[in-house]
């Protein structure tokens, strides 16, 4: 039985205003435009918020609205992250990063500045340490319609941005296509299918297919360090780490020859050929020792999956480190791999109705499988993985969310209550502010509204598993709902999770 995840509604002005006001003078380092970045104004800083690496138990506190914009694609859902202790959330139009310790302190770096380039596709944002610096990195694939004799191109940008200032300390753009006409379907348009980041050194490998009969698939392997690029084509990558990327081809093979590649990311240069004796392989998200790969046997098929396996590779050695048979399904399956930051890598399979198959934890450091289970294990119900973080894997089942063991699949005991407050009740001694913090009759938020910009009327009261986490909390997204004034004008809305335990 899975074991519920503590995450209760806080619903008074203590609790919605994590501690955002009050505090000394000490003035913000973003509070000036930079590199395509605006920030609000400087505020004075707030006390420090409790932390817990891994936290286990949350309390939602607060509701951020993520406004809609003009023009908006149908395809442009936000993603989510967390560095530290800001949000992040990317659309097609750009990162926002919001201090959940001061919301007050906010950061917006576009995706594009010229008026002439369109966004096709963004990647999720991803966590790095550059110079010492806590990063966010964002990949987009862009439409450039050309400029004067210049004729349109695709694009893939990175942007690196420290997320502690909002200032963007490193751009990377490589040219990975020609556009034959400039509209959203024309061909060459890119789109990105994976990307990955080295934690350690901020490099990326980021995978991208054009439309049409412009190109096939591509890797582009930029590093923050040099800010050059380099695209290296008939790949797509699975992860990347100390300058190395590990790909395999796009493109299925009848004789069942597919392989991986090991590839020095400044000059594009193969390495290493590993044979997997597969029709195709699917590159999933690594960790920083080994990349994941799901291996097709069967070029085309129908009726179902057959004969599927995840494959970990070396990423120093190229060495096959674990072969591990996938669950036999009647349907296709979605695989995916989550890196948990530390040494697991958690992965699962889903039917392409979203039904959970399988759920299989690796040790990062020796690439071996630790422990699994299917949706036909007795006793076991297979979660939907949302994040992992530190050796706790963070799921939802259709009841509650959940939390596990991410070394050992176990489920991991809960910490607290798992009763909301109601209107009446009062938090706890431990959560009132102090008399030092609490904000004066000027500073108070009405019923539903608080400081920093967020608005609890929009919370649904009904708690789910973090899509990101760090030791300040969690977030995750929700349809705008409610009687907000505007909340039909708004994308969707960023709940974060203060963590309790």
């Amino acid at each position: 039985m899975l074991r519920p995840m503590v995450a209760t509604t806080a619903v008074t002005a203590a609790l919605i205003l994590l501690a955002g006001c009050g505090g000394d003078d000490k003035k913000s380092d973003a509070g000036s435009e930079n590199s395509g970045g605006t920030t609000s104004s400087p505020t004075p800083s707030a006390p420090a918020a409790p932390t817990f690496d891994p936290p286990k138990a949350f309390t939602a506190a607060a509701a951020y609205p993520v406004p809609d914009y003009d023009g908006r694609g149908m395809y442009d859902e936000p993603k989510r992250g967390m560095v530290g202790q800001v949000a992040l959330v990317v659309n097609y139009r750009g990162i926002t990063g919001r201090d959940v310790v001061d919301p007050s302190k906010a950061w917006e770096i576009k995706s594009a500045a010229a008026e002439t380039t369109k966004v096709s596709d963004a990647s999720d944002p991803m966590v790095a340490k550059v110079d010492g610096k806590d990063v966010a990195v964002v990949a987009y694939a862009e439409s450039d319609k050309g400029n004067g004799t210049q004729k349109p191109s695709g694009l893939v940008v990175v942007h690196w941005i420290d997320v502690t200032t909002g200032q963007k300390i490193a751009e990377v753009s490589a040219k990975v296509s020609t556009l034959q006409g400039t509209g959203d379907l024309a061909s060459g348009t890119p789109s990105l299918t994976t990307a990955a980041v080295d934690p350690e050194t901020g490099q990326v490998a980021v995978g991208v297919v054009t439309a049409g009969n412009a190109g096939s698939d591509q890797t582009v392997f930029a590093d923050p360090a040099t800010q050059k690029s380099t695209v290296v084509p008939g790949l797509s990558p699975a992860a990347v780490h100390a300058g190395v990327f590990a790909g395999t081809p796009s493109k299925s093979s009848e004789k069942g020859d597919g392989s991986v590649s090991l590839v020095d990311g400044a000059s594009g240069k193969v390495t290493k050929q590993v044979p997997l004796k597969q029709a195709y392989l699917e590159p999933l998200a690594g960790g920083s020792k080994h990349a994941y790969f799901y291996g097709h046997k069967e070029a085309s098929y129908s009726g179902g999956t057959q004969g599927e396996a995840f494959f970990v590779i070396d990423l120093a050695t190229g060495a096959v480190a674990q072969t591990v048979a996938a669950a036999p399904s009647d349907f296709d399956v979605k695989v995916a791999c989550l890196p948990d930051q530390a040494t697991a890598v958690v992965c699962s399979s889903t039917t392409q109705q979203g039904h959970p198959l399988e759920l299989l934890g690796f040790d990062d450091s020796t690439g071996k499988k630790t422990w699994g289970f299917t949706d036909k294990s007795e006793g076991r119900v297979v979660p939907r993985v949302t994040a992992a973080f530190h050796g706790v894997v963070y799921a939802q089942t259709e009841a509650q969310p959940v939390l596990l063991d991410a070394k050992t699949g176990l489920d991991l005991p809960s910490a607290g209550s798992s009763e909301s407050p109601s209107a009446g009740e009062t938090p706890s001694a431990g959560e009132t502010p102090s008399d030092s913090t609490s904000p004066t009759a000027a500073d108070t938020p009405s019923d539903s509204q608080s400081a920093g910009g967020s608005d609890m009327s929009l919370y649904n009261g009904k708690p789910e598993s973090p899509d990101a986490v760090s030791p300040f909390g969690g977030i995750y997204g929700q349809l705008p709902q409610g009687n907000s004034v505007g909340s039909t004008d708004l994308q969707s809305v960023t709940i974060y999770l203060k963590p309790t335990a």
